[in-house]
């Protein structure tokens, strides 16, 4: 039998035992604050609610004309392709306020830019201007949403009234 150490390097290494790691997970760098964090929260969630409510604008118009638009597969359009689907079914359409529209189409092509303010170094830790990409973010949706269902409540109110009767 060969001692240990007349055996070849690797062949000592297997017969080592395993070295013991400890099971405690240790953050290397620690967050300075949970408050960061949310506000980034704030911001990538914003941008997804703005994303949201473009799709369903798209989407209502597609059913609106009986197509079915390639937005069924939520996501697989960039946000800009996505404001660019819009515009042109929103022309399509005859969309009463198109002006309006095309405004909120042109100033929400920086949304992109807005959410990847948090992969900034400079951005990511102001607060200030987390909040404040999270709040424009807010008001592009908002802008979206109110379009959306202006136009929802101009259809419904343009629709014949019909009356059922208990007979």
């Amino acid at each position: 039998m060969r001692s240990r150490s007349t055996l070849p390097e690797s062949a000592q290494r297997r017969e080592r035992p395993a070295k013991r790691f400890s099971s405690t997970i240790t953050a290397l760098k620690a967050a300075p604050d949970r408050g960061r964090a949310e506000l980034i929260r704030d911001v990538v969630d914003a941008f997804r609610r703005l994303y949201g409510s473009v799709l369903r604008f798209v989407q209502m118009f597609a059913d609106a004309q009986g197509s079915t638009p390639a937005t069924r597969a939520s996501g697989s359009h960039s946000f800009n392709q996505l404001l660019s689907l819009l515009a042109e079914q929103g022309k399509a359409a005859g969309f009463a306020r198109f002006y309006e529209l095309r405004a909120a189409i042109e100033e929400a092509r920086s949304a992109e830019q807005l959410r990847d303010a948090i992969f900034s170094d400079t951005h990511s830790n102001d607060p200030v201007a987390l909040r404040k990409a999270a709040a424009e973010l807010d008001r592009l949706d908002a802008t979206f949403v109110g379009l959306c269902v202006d136009h929802v409540l101009q259809q419904h109110a343009r629709a014949p009234l019909v009356l059922f009767s208990d007979d």
